[in-house]
């Protein structure tokens, strides 16, 4: 009874001092929590339905990845944690509180509840008035009590983690400045080394392919990335055991860091009060983890900063942040900048390290760039192809809402390729190509229009995943390309609507330059219309992507996004459809209701005759003769159509084109912007417009 007595009277004597924290937390959270669900709610009016987006919004606020609650939880987390054990930075506080009969395990324990309390009774209160703000006006469901609930459970996990890490800074430190300082390092330190190891691989490997390399890597080595990136797939995917499983390995890991601090918290001198660093053994580990990335950072900045391929700058980079690194952290352990190089042995180590990774990334010394795995571990390949059918929109299908996701990320993840014989070849002449442009810095290489960038996923068959990009020029790559695009397994995972169920299509509409038609179609009307086109799509040959237009787009309304397709002249299946249900998509696109077309070459070359001077000028012709107009039109591609296929078109960029159509029997007209294909211009056209 005693013991309990005495524990309650030390949190109550530790609740007395903080205050000022139990304020300012309440305060945020009212602020950041109730205020802005009070203004939400006033903005959205009232509910219509469950799947109304006003709903859903509010859903998505209760719920994780709520960027107000995450950076009350981060910032609670510091202030919390460097507050309540603050008396440790002062020689007279310590001997004061230590001199209290009570033991040390006993004294952290008040004062580490207390923490958690300062964060958990204000997140309760205001969680508690946002409810009654959304029963109020109706949007309170089953759906977001739980929503609510479950988040709250996720923010005091990471709360708890990221505020143990602060404790664990301050137990390392003894003096409040760096204590802080401390806490910043542990919170932000894996996002540090994440960016740096992303950059040399970027910098330095043309093969690098950014999306899922180091995906993990800052989840795993800071709390703050392990918070954000759970929250923003617990909103995105929902939860499922992956994600509990995450969520249980973080539970333990903070579990063994409160341990770790109660036991540095006994292990603490009392006498190190006002030193920088309280332990002598974590000097070394701190300074060399600290030193090597940030000289490395250095000599990738002077690098970056000199906008060439020099070495020179690299090694100076490298030299002069280890230098000036090294001095500070020295200077912050000893509080003397007399001894800013003590530790030479130290420094000394700093150096070969450093020395010995820029080697790795300066020589390729593991061969990263001409790896591949060999075919016979292969199970599947994922190809991603820059440049083609960009009128596409991505989502991610899973969860409450559909939310946007790179075009690369969804083909990689749902493209499996089994006959990838034609892919590996094009593999193969990557690392052909990279062998030949090694004397270009990757820093300089640009992607032009004569080559294909690619991305490559290989699915090994023993779970692993191997990622790489590279560039191959078109006129070796193309028929092995061609093969690429015309296997069904490929097309699956290029187009989402090869996924889609019947009944997830709330509409269908067609449209082009002359006209749009929104269709009532019947469940088995869709069904048949997606199973035509997908067969249609199924059949599309590349060189109809490369060399006609097509007549039309189908747009399709799934929830609440939409995905645009393109309707080529061989889907005649498709096209009929359409032309049933009152959309004719052949009949307006004709050269007779061509108007004029007008063409302007803004550096056509002049001759002077007499004087014969060579001068540059506007050249410009308006054709508007049936005979001009069919020999023009046909060597067209619209501008829009080329620039989401441009891997596949090339065309006379120079040269502005403008079609002006009719519309109708009484003036209307529409401007539409297209190029020549390359090499296709009319002579006559050549002559007109000052083409030499």
């Amino acid at each position: 009874m005693t013991s309990k007595s005495s524990f309650l009277k030390l949190q109550k004597e530790d609740i007395k001092r903080r205050i000022w924290s139990i304020s300012l937390s309440m305060l945020a959270f009212f602020l950041l929590y109730t205020l802005v669900c009070a203004m939400r709610v006033s903005n959205y009016g009232k509910i219509s339905g469950s799947n109304d987006w006003n709903y859903r919004q509010l859903v998505n606020f209760m719920g994780p990845n709520n960027e107000y609650l995450m950076m009350i939880t981060i910032v609670a987390s510091v202030v919390i944690g460097l507050s309540g054990f603050f008396y440790l930075h002062s020689r007279r506080k310590v001997d004061l509180f230590h001199s209290i009969p009570v033991r040390r395990e006993r004294m952290f324990a008040a004062v580490y509840i207390n923490g958690l309390l300062i964060y958990l009774v204000p997140y309760l209160i205001n969680m508690l008035l946002c409810m009654v703000i959304l029963s109020i006006n109706n949007y309170m469901t089953v759906e977001v009590f739980v929503t609510a609930l479950f988040t709250f459970g996720v923010n005091v996990i990471y709360y708890c983690l990221m505020y143990t890490v602060t404790i664990i800074a301050l137990m390392l430190t003894g003096n409040i400045v760096v204590s802080f300082l401390g806490s910043m390092v542990f919170f932000i330190y894996g996002l540090f080394v994440t960016w740096l190891i992303e950059t040399y691989f970027t910098s330095f490997f043309r093969s690098y392919y950014e999306f899922a390399v180091f995906d993990k890597l800052y989840a795993t080595l800071s709390p703050i990335g392990s918070y954000v990136k759970t929250s923003s797939l617990l909103r995105d995917g929902g939860v499922n055991l992956n994600q509990l499983f995450s969520i249980l390995i973080v539970v333990a890991l903070t579990l063994a860091l409160i341990a770790f601090a109660v036991f540095l918290y006994k292990k603490r001198p009392s006498e190190s009060a006002g030193n920088a660093m309280v332990f002598e053994i974590s000097k070394p580990i701190i300074k060399l983890a600290l030193v090597i990335p940030i000289s490395l950072a250095g000599g990738i900045m002077f690098m970056s900063i000199s906008n060439n391929d020099s070495k020179g700058w690299l090694i100076f980079g490298l030299i002069f942040s280890l230098l000036i690194s090294y001095g500070i952290v020295e200077t912050i352990y000893n509080f003397d900048i007399r001894k800013a190089f003590s530790g030479k042995y130290y420094l000394l180590a700093s150096a070969l390290t450093v020395a010995v990774i820029a080697s790795i990334f300066q020589f390729d010394l593991f061969k990263y760039d001409s790896y591949i795995p060999k075919k016979k571990n292969i199970e599947t390949m994922s190809v991603v192809i820059y440049g083609l059918d960009n009128q596409i929109t991505y989502y991610n299908y899973y969860g409450n809402t559909n939310r946007y996701i790179s075009p690369q990320e969804y083909q990689l993840n749902n493209m499996k390729i089994k006959d990838f014989d034609s892919a590996y070849s094009i593999v193969e002449m990557g690392i052909e190509y990279l062998d030949e442009s090694k004397d270009i810095p990757p820093w300089l290489t640009e992607w032009n229009e004569k080559e294909y960038r690619y991305i490559v996923r290989y699915n090994l068959k023993n779970g692993k995943e191997v990622h790489k990009q590279y560039v191959v020029p078109i006129d070796v790559s193309y028929d092995h390309l061609q093969e690429v695009f015309e296997d069904l397994d490929f097309k699956k995972g290029h187009y989402p609507i090869y996924n889609w169920e019947v009944s997830s299509i709330q509409m269908v509409s067609s449209y082009n330059d002359f006209g749009e038609k929104s269709f009532s179609l019947s469940l088995e009307d869709k069904s048949k219309l997606l199973g035509i086109f997908k067969e249609e799509l199924s059949a599309l040959k590349m060189e109809e992507v490369s060399k006609t237009q097509p007549v039309a787009k189908l747009q399709f309304q799934t929830r609440d996004i939409s995905e645009t397709y393109y309707v080529y002249p061989s889907y005649t299946r498709t096209i009929n459809f359409l032309k049933e249900h009152g959309f004719d998509a052949v009949s307006v696109s004709e050269k007779d209701n061509i108007e004029k077309i007008v063409i302007q070459n803004p550096n056509a070359l002049y001759k002077d005759d007499k004087d014969k001077v060579e001068s540059l000028q506007i050249g410009e012709k308006e054709y508007t003769s049936p005979e001009s107009i069919g020999e023009i039109y046909s060597s067209l591609v619209s501008d829009e159509y080329y620039h989401n296929n441009r891997i596949l078109i090339d065309v006379e960029s120079s040269i502005n084109v403008t079609v002006t159509f009719k519309l109708d029997d009484y003036g209307n007209h529409i401007n539409k912007w297209y190029y020549f294909r390359k090499g296709e211009i009319p002579d006559f056209v050549k002559k007109d417009i000052g083409i030499q």
